[in-house]
């Protein structure tokens, strides 16, 4: 009897021992699968990356250390992912220097002559417009001319992407009173055949006619002419163009985004209360420090399909802002814009996404913009000697303010 206790004993000894080692052997095992997916998930993080955080604050710094030594003036925002930033005043320098009395300090609230960059809002509203009533990108334009225009066979292929992507081989004649010819007449044909980019103002020109015409003639076919008897009855009056233009600019683009005063927002001189002379508005400077006197912004009512919005680089980027989160057009029709280059000048494949810009210049002026996709940032200056309108510039920029998290 007592060995059979004695062996029962041992038996259970060993047992347990070997339950003893073999949870050793797992928790062993175990501890090494853990410590092996803590090496996997390290490497992990080195092959995709420390996460890193964009520093608006850093980017302000970067654009305003850039400009300042440069330029007679400047002012820009940044909208970061729907929220305006901008150090200081944004800005910094003279939009009216003291040799053209009263002085207007630059900020990213004064207001200037922003150039080709108002193509960018001619596209957003040519695309709410074409949203709004059912046309698609790739329709013909000829339908919505005047109705005394003859358009040639060649015009007549040419769609709303086209001209708003400048691929038309169209004949600029620089003078409005002259546009029914580019209509009606040749084109370039290499430009033409090929669907080739070439930036031509006429393309925008055109398209600042056109937007109000369609418009006319939707509503027309909904009951209510009275637009396009309106329009129909100024055969060529430019001016009567570019009001309805603008109208429908203020009312579909400008209160669509949010903006302050966008009621009287104008191709010429304008503060909260209407319009005001040009010389009163800001000036283009031909040097930095200089004392000569600055370039005076110029009214352009005709052609403000084109050029000429006066505007602050806090309403632009606001603008942007909205855009880019689809207040205006919708999600689709701001990837066509993207994908095909509709009012803006080109992309920068860079290493956060795709950027998009548009440039402009002229009357000793500049502005830039560029839609980084949650960024949006908008550079206005009084002088062109910075190199604020290569799109390189705010791309390493932009880059460089993303701080380790």
């Amino acid at each position: 009897m007592k060995n059979q206790f004695s062996k029962l004993v041992t038996f259970c000894f060993v047992l347990l021992s070997s339950m003893l080692a073999s949870s050793c052997r797992e928790d062993q095992l175990l501890s090494e699968e853990l410590t092996t997916e803590k090496s996997l998930d390290s490497t992990r993080s080195a092959k995709f990356g420390v996460p890193t955080k964009f520093d608006q604050h850093e980017f302000a710094l970067k654009i305003e250390t850039y400009m300042e030594p440069l330029v007679a003036g400047f002012g820009y925002t940044i909208y970061n992912d729907g929220v305006p930033y901008y150090a200081t005043n944004g800005g910094d320098g003279f939009a009216r220097k003291h040799v053209d009395s009263p002085i207007m300090l630059h900020s990213a609230i004064a207001k200037q002559e922003i150039s080709t960059v108002t193509q960018y809002v001619t596209a957003v509203a040519m695309i709410h417009a074409l949203q709004k009533y059912n046309v698609p990108l790739g329709s013909a334009v000829w339908p919505y001319l005047p109705k005394y225009w003859t358009p040639s066979k060649e015009f007549k292929t040419l769609t709303f992407e086209r001209l708003l992507a400048h691929r038309t081989g169209l004949i600029n004649y620089h003078d409005h009173h002259k546009l029914s010819s580019t209509v009606s007449g040749g084109v370039n044909k290499k430009v033409f055949d090929e669907k080739s980019l070439e930036n031509n103002d006429v393309n925008y020109l055109l398209l600042g006619v056109i937007l109000p015409y369609l418009e006319a003639k939707k509503l027309a076919a909904q009951g209510n002419s009275s637009k396009l008897n309106k329009l129909e009855s100024s055969n060529n009056n430019f001016i009567e163009y570019g009001e309805q233009y603008r109208a429908y600019v203020r009312n579909n683009v400008f209160k669509a985004a949010g903006l302050s005063n966008s009621t009287v927002i104008d191709w010429r001189g304008w503060d909260e209360n209407g319009t005001i002379l040009s010389s009163a508005a800001n000036m283009g400077y031909p040097t930095k420090n200089g004392s000569e006197p600055g370039t005076r912004k110029e009214t352009k009512l005709v052609n403000c399909g084109v050029t000429g919005l006066y505007m602050n680089a806090e309403q632009f980027a606001k603008l942007q802002s909205a855009v880019a989160q689809f207040r205006v057009i919708s999600f689709d029709n701001l990837n066509q814009m993207k994908a095909k280059l509709l009012g803006f000048d080109g992309s920068i494949a860079g290493k956060k996404s795709i950027y998009y810009w548009k440039k402009g210049a002229e009357d000793n002026c500049e502005a830039m913009i560029v839609d980084f996709g949650k960024v949006q940032v908008a550079v206005f200056a009084t002088s062109t000697h910075s190199q604020i309108t290569d799109p390189k510039v705010l791309a390493q920029f932009y880059e460089a303010s993303f701080k380790n998290l």
